[in-house]
């Protein structure tokens, strides 16, 4: 079931936490038989890659002088990676989660700095972000879902393991997206839930002109989503959105990304279930780029960085 509620129709969005149960790598959702998951060519090597690129710079983290922060995120990422690749290549995902074997991991390339290797596996990932894109764009049900995260998180990793990041979720469930509770019209009210909180969030004290640039430019994405899925829903009854949506200005900064970031949280889940569902074709192409974009900004605004965006938390 939909486990989070988006925060304007009076729930709260929290944040996935570490279990730390030490638990093997599981999927984050219990399919009642194998999911219908072709690898393209070459990537489960590409996956392979990442994750050896990523030990690579973990490995030379002293001599390279690399931050606390970036290695604890590559750490993170390597693990994610091979779990990835644990699922993508496994015949039965119900029963191999349960197994725990985790893959081999590649020998690293032959790099020698920092950022010939960040380079390369940036470009790795652009590359990996691509091909699940193309997977997720022709998928349907829960096997869309599966590509589309991975596309999210490829595209994310991309953007901050040069940096790092702060936080980092353990976001495997064993929760299944309720593929009936989310339609077109939930959707449509989501952009206009999403566009009141980025107005509420402007309105704080204190914003820099860095500040106001990043609220609003996140603000013109969820507006011009709209349009986008009203043009593949062209059938569709418009209703009017409800009115006295239970969230105040922001009052500083701080509780601006607060809002930023609970408005991305349940708009990930949301999104994840209508491109699972009832989607079409032409809707779930736009959901797939939609769930990437929020990914982006809940990290960017600092919420923590998932293994498996858009599945339930």
């Amino acid at each position: 079931m939909i486990g989070r509620r988006l925060l304007l129709l009076g729930g709260a969005a929290a944040l996935a936490g570490c279990t730390g149960d030490g638990n093997p790598p599981r999927l984050p959702w219990s399919p009642p038989s194998p999911l219908p998951v072709t690898l393209p060519d070459g990537l489960a090597g590409r996956l392979g890659r990442t994750a050896a690129l990523a030990g690579l710079l973990v490995g030379n983290a002293a001599a390279w002088k690399l931050t606390a922060t970036r290695v604890h995120t590559l750490e993170w990422f390597r693990t994610a990676s091979l779990e990835h690749l644990l699922v993508l290549t496994s015949a039965d995902p119900a029963r191999r989660q349960r197994a725990g074997v985790m893959p081999t991991e590649p020998s690293a390339p032959a790099l020698r700095t920092v950022a010939a290797t960040q380079a390369a596996l940036s470009r790795e990932l652009l590359a990996l972000q691509g091909v699940h894109r193309a997977s997720a764009r022709t998928a349907t049900g829960p096997a869309a879902l599966l590509w589309a995260s991975l596309a999210a998180f490829s595209a994310t990793m991309a953007a901050v393991l040069p940096h790092g990041v702060g936080a980092l979720g353990d976001d495997g469930t064993d929760r299944t997206p309720d593929l009936t509770a989310t339609d077109v019209h939930r959707v449509l009210l989501l952009t206009a839930q999403a566009v009141y909180s980025y107005e509420m969030a402007l309105a704080a004290s204190g914003l820099t002109k860095a500040d106001r640039g990043t609220l609003r430019s996140r603000l013109r994405q969820w507006q011009a989503l709209r349009p986008m899925i009203l043009s593949a829903a062209p059938d569709i009854e418009l209703t009017a959105p409800s009115i006295g949506y239970d969230l105040r200005p922001a009052r500083d900064r701080s509780m601006a990304w607060q809002i930023a970031v609970h408005t991305e949280s349940a708009a990930l889940e949301l999104l994840g279930a209508w491109i699972a569902g009832p989607a079409t074709p032409a809707q779930r192409r736009i959901g797939v780029d939609a769930l990437a974009a929020t990914n982006a900004a809940l990290v960017r605004f600092g919420g923590s960085a998932l293994r498996w965006p858009g599945w339930p938390g």
